[in-house]
């Protein structure tokens, strides 16, 4: 199954605002076992040991995809195949020095063939060692013509080097897939440490916005929010049905005004805990599902102001 990333941001601005992100979960470590125990020191060490794997992939700022070994293997194939066209063309002067007048066996040397292989490795390779072996088999007549033993030599020479490299260029492309899935999840590994700590900064910094702030994941990642205002009147209650609600959404409340409500979990408006909360003016809560679930969450307004409530989703595993 093809793995995939899980952000949206490009890999550099996910590796900036997660190295800023373990910076600041580092200092404020103590605030962050406090609201979660698991969020201690050895998460630390483990995202630390992300960081390191991380850093055997990471791409060069500006560039949007890595520069692959397999782009060098490539260039070397490539080189190599230009050095072999030019020693068909060195030979192929010399053979017509040495036979100007039969067509007949310069074909041996390669004419009417070499045209439908010079731009392909893979056919370039059986070409040039035929090359050699016809080379060989008339070295006395291009000796004559002062094409000499090693010049005769370098030709499966080149054909060799190109051989090698072409098979290290195709071995490298059938790892890519490998190397690419290895890659994508250790930048997956890293993010999601990230992220944990960025869901846990909104509740252990709810009050200190500059705090919270820099717990953010990449810009670009940021799932959709969606946000809806509502209104509970004066002396007036309101309810949210919760059911469908928490199984696609993580849900906040922030009460937008400066008069407090009540609110409790119910399965329906009439009932009513013996306790109720309350959401202070400007408070964050999250609206979060419970054993056993309850189909409405029931906000009421006791005072003589109408209260606005800001109801924000967020699509889980965006």
């Amino acid at each position: 199954m093809k793995i995939k990333r899980a952000y949206k941001a490009k890999d550099v601005d996910m590796y900036d605002s997660g190295m800023s992100q373990m910076y600041f979960f580092e200092h404020h470590l103590a605030d962050f076992t406090a609201h979660d125990p698991t969020l201690n020191a050895s998460y630390l060490d483990n995202w630390k040991l992300a960081f390191e794997e991380l850093m055997k992939y990471l791409p060069v700022k500006g560039q949007e995809r890595p520069v692959f070994e397999d782009h060098y293997l490539i260039e070397d194939a490539d080189k190599t195949l230009k050095l072999c066209r030019t020693k068909y063309m060195e030979v192929k002067y010399y053979a017509g020095k040495a036979f100007p007048d039969n067509k007949e066996l310069l074909k041996e040397f390669g004419a009417g063939t070499y045209s439908k292989v010079q731009f392909s490795r893979l056919r370039m390779v059986p070409f040039m060692k035929t090359l050699h072996g016809v080379a060989m088999k008339y070295k006395t007549e291009l000796i004559a013509q002062s094409y000499l033993q090693p010049s005769i030599d370098h030709i499966l020479t080149l054909a060799l080097q190109l051989e090698t490299d072409t098979q290290e260029q195709q071995l490298k492309k059938k790892e890519r897939p490998t190397e690419t899935r290895k890659r994508i999840e250790a930048f997956n590994t890293f993010y999601g440490f990230g992220q944990q700590v960025a869901e846990a900064a909104r509740f252990v910094f709810r009050d200190n916005e500059v705090y919270r702030n820099q717990f953010l994941l990449a810009k670009r990642h940021h799932p959709k929010v969606t946000k809806h205002w509502l209104t509970v009147s004066a002396t007036g209650v309101r309810k949210i049905a919760l059911t469908k609600l928490l199984k696609k959404f993580n849900v906040t409340l922030i009460n937008q005004s400066k008069e407090t409500l009540e609110y409790w979990k119910a399965d329906n408006i009439n009932e009513v805990p013996a306790e109720k909360n309350q959401l202070t003016g400007g408070e964050v809560i999250p609206v979060t599902a419970e054993y056993p679930a309850k189909k409405f969450l029931v906000m009421q307004n006791t005072g003589a102001k109408a209260v606005r409530v800001l109801l924000t989703k967020e699509k889980k595993g965006s």
